[in-house]
Parts: structure tokens; sequence; C-alpha cells
């Protein structure tokens, strides 16, 4: 970047202005007539389908959000998705996910994180051998009975809800903080909304979002895209609190397009500049300011573990991590977000190790002792097997892990595995061993308890 910012002050209240315009001129569509009747009531007007918002409304909305400061400083993160419906099996087949394999990748998972810190384990991906209502569901159970403090997603089907609020409950966390997704451009509608108004008394907040894709369904134009954006999730964010009652946020995505493929491309330069670009409008529209990226997507749309995908994971987390960026999301994904392949799993976790040992720095610390002293001791009998060097190796030097030191020389001389075969024995060793832990039994049962009653219900 050429200064601090992407955007001028004028490129800032252009993009604030046509969201503003667009709210009042055109509005935001609803699917369901009987929302916009209830919108009518509340003193909003409508167009056939689409419900006008005010200036002022919308603006305060804005004016309402100045962006997040940046996080303390902390180690590095990283989260497994949920939404891959396919592993990648170590030695290179596909498979669908069923309950079976994701509970056993919990289990992985689970044990992983007992090697690698900054893993936040979950069970990779849902099941879809189960009712296409209760994937998530299922998931969300197998995470709780096989990952030590599992951060449960929220509820994406209606009709698995009640199971769903219940489960997390049980479990002391309570879902109060759904996202509403609305479809680019300015259309909002789908199972969130009917979640949030089905409901209300379960939550405290709601989140309106939007992935809208650069020229795909926005202009072909940074500032307009944003403009919009802005207009669908504001918008949104007003009509759904007058509907609900709830108190609603509101966030600011644009992401890259491939006109040649005909798809959404993650892994790419352009994704991470759209996602400080989305921080930055998302700080300053509001009369904020640009604090830098809290994350990182490492997303690849490489269909299988490998090159492809190891140099678009490492540009993307290394570029974020840089700026600031602490938690890091979908470790292990393929596919952009269809595929999970646990040998992926562990050569991201080396990746993140590798940075962390960038972030964390040597140690610029003053000498203490008699340097004369320690140095002659040197010059006699080397420094490799001193006291200082056997105390303070790993201050200095990063263990290797599954990347190799050695020399091109001893290779020629025999052989050695390299990073795949090194990953690749790592997880089997890995998916051999015992649980490192497991939900205690009787919170197990009122868990499987509650996910029988929702089979039940969908039988």
């Amino acid at each position: 970047m050429k200064q601090d910012y992407f955007f001028t002050d004028s490129q800032i209240q252009q993009i604030r202005d046509g969201a503003l315009a667009i709210l009042s001129e055109i509005g935001v569509k609803f699917g369901k007539q009987e929302y916009i009747d209830a919108l009518n009531e509340k003193g909003f007007h409508s167009d056939g389908n689409f419900v006008r918002v005010e200036k002022q409304d919308a603006l305060k909305k804005i004016e309402s959000q100045k962006g997040s400061s940046r996080p303390p400083v902390m180690p590095l993160v990283t989260y497994i998705s949920s939404y891959s419906h396919t592993y990648e099996d170590v030695d290179g087949g596909f498979s669908q996910i069923t309950n079976q394999s994701n509970v056993s990748m919990g289990h992985f998972a689970g044990n992983v994180a007992a090697f690698y810190p900054a893993l936040i384990p979950s069970c990779p991906g849902h099941p879809v051998d189960c009712h296409p209502n209760l994937q998530f569901l299922s998931h969300t159970v197998n995470s709780f009975i096989w990952c030590e403090d599992y951060n449960p997603m929220e509820p994406v089907s209606l009709s698995s809800a009640a199971y769903h609020f219940e489960l997390c409950e049980i479990m002391g966390k309570s879902i109060t903080n759904i996202p509403v997704y609305v479809a680019s451009p300015l259309s909002v509608g789908g199972e969130g909304l009917e979640i949030a108004m089905t409901f209300p008394k379960k939550l405290e907040k709601i989140h309106v979002c939007s992935m809208p894709s650069l020229g795909a369904n926005t202009p072909l134009n940074i500032v307009a895209a944003y403009a919009q954006t802005i207009a669908e999730t504001v918008g949104g964010a007003v009509l759904i609190e007058a509907l609900t009652g709830i108190s609603t946020t509101y966030s600011t995505n644009i992401f890259p397009f491939d006109f040649y493929d005909i798809s959404m491309p993650f892994g790419t330069p352009e994704k991470i500049l759209l996602e400080w670009a989305n921080m930055e409008v998302a700080g300053r529209v509001g009369g904020g300011r640009y604090m830098g990226p809290w994350s990182g997507d490492i997303h690849t749309n490489a269909p299988r573990c490998g090159i492809q995908a190891c140099m678009e994971k490492a540009i993307l987390a290394s570029a974020a991590a840089m700026m600031g960026a602490k938690h890091f999301y979908c470790s292990g994904t393929l596919g952009m977000d269809e595929l999970f392949s646990p040998v992926q799993l562990l050569l991201d976790l080396e990746m993140l190790t590798q940075i962390q040992r960038i972030i964390d720095g040597l140690p610029y610390d003053n000498f203490e002792g008699d340097l004369i002293e320690e140095i002659r001791d040197g010059i006699n009998n080397g420094y490799v097997m001193s006291d200082r060097t056997l105390n303070n190796i790993n201050n200095y030097c990063s263990m290797p892990g599954l990347l190799t030191r050695k020399s091109f020389g001893e290779y020629m001389e025999k052989p050695f595995p390299l990073e795949l075969e090194k990953a690749r024995a790592k997880a089997k060793k890995i998916m051999l061993m015992p649980p490192i832990w497991k939900l205690d039994d009787g919170l197990e049962r009122e868990v499987l308890r509650i996910y029988e009653k929702a089979v039940a219900s969908h039988a």
C-alpha cells in the first residue's frame, strides 16, 4: 500500500452517501409479505417487495459502529471449518463425511491440539449421512463430545434450531448471537431470519452480513460495490431490529470473483486485499479509523494437499500476521470450504508455528557473565556444549517439525522422508492414539439424548 489507508476521505464519503441513497431510494427486498406489512405498520415505506430506510435511520446504525480495536497481543490461534462435506484421506483418496468419520476426525483434531496449542479443535466438516437439517447439529454434538472447550456454531436450520439452542444451553455455552445473511444484491431472507423471528427470546444480538462477489452481484467498481454492501447490511440491520426488537450489528464484506472459471477464488492476493479493505471501510465509514485486521482466512481453492494449497495459505497467513492478525480460520480446509484434509491441517499448523516464531522474534537481551572468560572457554572447548548454549538453544533456534534442514549431500547419500511423507506418517500416528480428551459420560448422555430427540422429530 502507498499509504496507511486504501481509500481517500472523499471516497469514504462517496461510499457512505451512496449507501444512504440506495436505502432511501431503492430499499431492501424481503421475500415475505408479512414482514413487509409489519414494517409498514412500524412506519417504514415499501415499493413492491422493497422496504426503504430513511437516511437518518441508516446513518444512526452506521455511526454506531466505528470499527473494533486490535486484539491484545497473544499467540496465534486457528480454527477448523464446519462447512466441509468431504475428506481427503491421508493417502490421497476422497470420501464423503459420515457421522462415524466425523467422530474419528474430531478425535484426531482433539489430539492434534495437544501437539499444536494454536489449534482450537472441532470436528472437521459435517456428516452428510443424516437428515439435511441435522447435519450441522450432528457436527455440534460430535464436537462437544470430542473437542475440549469447543465453541459452538450457531443453528442454521429452523427445524432443528430448538434442539441446537437446548444442546448449547446444557453445555453452558448458550447461543445468544446469530448471523442473518443478506443475498446480494439487497435481498433479506433465509433460515437465519426465520430462526431470529421464531426464537427472539433466545437472542441478545443479530449480526447482519453478506457475501457479495465483486462484479458478479455488485457493480465492478470498488466504491460502488462497498456502497451496495453497506446498504444491504445496514438496511437489513435496521429493518430486522425493527421486526424482532433485538439489537443488531452489521459487517462490510466484498469477495473477489473469477470471470474465467466462474468461481469465488479464495487464497488469492485479491482476497486478502479485500479483507483489509473491508475492515477499513467498516471502521472509517462510521467515523472511526482503520485499526488493522484481527483475523485472516487461510482458504484455498486447491482440491488437494500440495504446492498450491501450501503456497496460497502461507502467503495469506504471513501477510495477515504481519499486519497484526491473530485469528486464522479454515486450517486444513481445501476446495474453498468443501474439503478437509488431516495432512493439510498438520502442514497449516507447522506454517503458523513458523509465523509465530517470526512474530516472537529473537531475544535481544543484555549479556550477563564474564564475556572474556566465556570467549576463552569457547576457543578452547567450543560453544556447542556450553551451559549457555544448552540452556538457551530453544530461544534462538526453532525446532524443524515437518520440514527438513539437513543438507543436500545427506539426502543424496541417503534419501530421507520429506514434508508430505512426514505429515502423512504423523497424521496416521495421531489417529491411532487414544483420545487425549473426551466429554464426561453424564454430559455425553445428555448431549446424545437431545440429538436423538432431534432425529425422531425428522423421521
